[in-house]
């Protein structure tokens, strides 16, 4: 059965000819003749106005488990307590980057994964990663096993919402000339016969609302999810970067800001007037940085510095941000080669931190 959704435009997207080259390969002319044609038939559009709210009070629901899970993680906790995350060692010429199992005792040992293969979930003591060879595999006490030759990407590794994982099923998009597929298999890599069809390429899983599926991509500069409630009707919302479902809202990032917007509709809110590359939720907290510091906001929409790139060692930015197993990590960096991973409490005080990089 496949589903399919088609986007809406109520107005015209102004956007430079020099953007329609953008890699995301989605032009907003094109979009917009499309959404003409079918817009009457299988489209409930609810574009948000563009005005926006400062300093909006944000929901305090909690993410999901799943939504946490499938956002990009610092690092992975297995059943036993091992963290497992990437490290740079020194190479014949370069460093290179390998994934490091750490018992926490002092014993550390490198995986056995193939060359250029990136980690994208854990559960109980299996990893899941991307291997340009093989697509999606598990890795299982030592052992690497493909699960479906059809998450195999044509050379390029997808981006990690590329996937996104349930308890019972992996979805993942395949993108194709003729615009993208939204699949699901079980564990064992058997194929569902539902597929989600979009006509634009470089779609996204954001994740699911009320049961119903959402996607991200973008059309030129600007940034939609796309809402699945049937089989034949969809709601499209204009948003931005790194999408993120928090109770009734989804939060992302417009331009280095903020933003929130209710996922029933309605006004683009500002969420904090600090510049913000990466965000996450930690516990009934909003945690963000602008890469220099790292800030909670608090629900009147007043942010405090709690943390410097510089408190960690030898950094100088913030990469990232991520909850893992119910903590707060923060991956600093210097230069291309150096990384410290920290956990951190509310109030960022550095619990634990591990040196994973090479000083040069």
């Amino acid at each position: 059965m496949k589903y399919r959704f088609f986007a809406a435009f109520m107005g015209t997207l102004v956007i430079a000819s020099t953007l329609s080259g953008c890699s995301n390969n989605n032009n907003s002319d094109n979009a917009e003749s499309s959404s003409a044609r079918e817009i009457s038939a299988e489209v409930t559009d609810t574009n948000a106005e563009e005005t926006t709210a400062i300093e909006a009070q944000y929901d305090t629901n909690a993410p999901s488990r799943e939504c946490a899970a499938n956002r990009q993680q610092m690092l992975f906790v297995m059943d036993n307590g091992d963290y497992i995350y990437s490290a740079n060692k020194d190479g014949d010429n370069v460093p290179v980057e390998v994934y490091i199992r750490d018992d926490r005792k002092g014993k550390t040992e490198e995986l056995d994964l193939p060359e250029n293969s990136e980690l994208m979930y854990s559960a109980e003591d299996k990893l899941y990663y991307y291997s340009p060879d093989d697509g999606l595999c598990v890795y299982d006490n030592g052992k690497s096993t493909p699960l479906n030759s059809e998450t195999k990407y044509t050379d390029v590794i997808p981006p990690r919402d590329t996937f996104f994982f349930t308890d019972d099923a992996i979805y993942f998009a395949v993108s194709g000339d003729n615009g993208t597929e939204i699949k699901s298999m079980d564990y064992s890599g058997k194929l569902s016969d539902k597929v989600y069809t979009s006509e634009y390429r470089n779609v996204h899983i954001v994740g699911f609302y009320k049961n119903d599926l959402i996607c991200s991509y973008n059309i030129g500069t600007n940034g939609y999810i796309c809402i699945f409630s049937s089989e034949n009707s969809s709601t499209e919302l204009k948003t931005g970067d790194s999408p993120y479902i928090i109770g009734d809202k989804v939060y992302f990032i417009d331009f280095n800001s903020l933003c929130c917007i209710p996922l029933e509709g309605g006004e683009k809110e500002k969420v904090s007037d600090e510049r913000c590359t990466d965000f996450c939720f930690y516990e009934d907290k909003l945690i963000f940085t602008d890469s220099i510091s790292v800030f909670s906001a608090e629900p009147d929409g007043k942010s405090n510095v709690i943390l410097e790139a510089n408190d960690l060692t030898n950094c100088n930015y913030i990469s990232g941000l991520g909850i893992t197993d119910g903590k707060l990590y923060v991956c600093g960096g210097s230069g291309s080669f150096w990384k410290s991973i920290a956990e951190t409490d509310e109030n960022g005080k550095i619990v634990e931190e591990i040196s994973a990089g090479v000083d040069r």
